[in-house]
């Protein structure tokens, strides 16, 4: 068996090149460039097809957050099966947002934290504070396959992945984090969402300038437009900023 080529991937922007250069081509940093593990590949086989005329198109009822601003974000709430992106500045309350928005989704369906970052303890301190968090449900789990098969199993209707860069996939040999573990990390939450039927907000770190840090593939992961919490430097102002579709509504 041949083995495989090895792959230079950018962590800043996830250009990725047969050999390492000093300076990412595509984005211009400088020493961003890292071994990327390639992913295995596993035996998939034929799906039926659907013609266009009988594919139903209802639009789904969507799930009120009970937060105003992050439905309006949303085009009214949350859409069921969907996967939106979450962006912030560490520490401008992007896990009290979305805890806010569990408790409120508690009361009439099922929702399950999944925290990588901190302890059940740390959380349940947070609830405490915010209250009405009672029924929500936890997972302290940073291991991929557990976390998927967790909710392919239990099938919540909301769920909350804080964060991305928390989670790792032991078969790619990379640490939680790198392009390969990011990237593989939100390509297979995305296909448990859609095919368990489990609305998911994924959660990501911003970097100063504003991107969300690792491969930029994430930003275009969902389809209806990321929605982004940002937190202003100086008055730690918190603000939702819509995806495009969403800011030419809004205009």
């Amino acid at each position: 068996m041949a083995k495989a080529a090895t792959q230079f991937a950018c962590t800043d922007c996830g250009y990725s090149a047969g050999r390492w250069f000093g300076k990412c081509p595509q984005c211009g940093e400088f020493g961003t460039l890292v071994e990327d593990a390639p992913v295995p590949k596993g035996a998939a086989g034929p799906k039926p097809t659907l013609r266009l005329v009988d594919v139903k198109a209802e639009e789904a009822e969507r799930i009120p957050t009970g937060v105003a601003e992050l439905d309006r974000v949303l085009g009214g709430g949350l859409v069921p099966a969907s996967l939106v992106l979450v962006g912030g500045e560490p520490g401008v309350g992007k896990s009290t947002l979305l805890l806010s928005a569990l408790a409120a989704i508690s009361k009439e369906r099922r929702a399950v934290l999944v925290t990588g970052e901190e302890s059940t303890a740390q959380v349940k301190l947070r609830a405490a504070r915010l209250g009405g968090a009672e029924q929500v449900e936890i997972l302290a789990e940073t291991e991929l396959e557990a976390v998927c098969a967790t909710l392919e199993q239990e099938r919540p209707d909301v769920c909350v992945i804080d964060s991305v860069q928390t989670l790792y996939a032991p078969e790619l040999g990379s640490a939680p984090g790198s392009v390969a573990q990011v990237r593989e990390a939100a390509a297979r939450l995305l296909r448990v969402a859609k095919e368990a039927g489990v609305a998911t907000f994924l959660v990501g770190h911003v970097t100063k300038d504003g991107s969300v840090a690792g491969p930029r593939v994430l930003e275009h992961l969902d389809a209806a437009g990321p929605a982004e919490a940002v937190g202003a430097e100086l008055h730690l102002r918190r603000r939702l900023l819509a995806g495009d579709e969403q800011r030419a509504a809004l205009a």
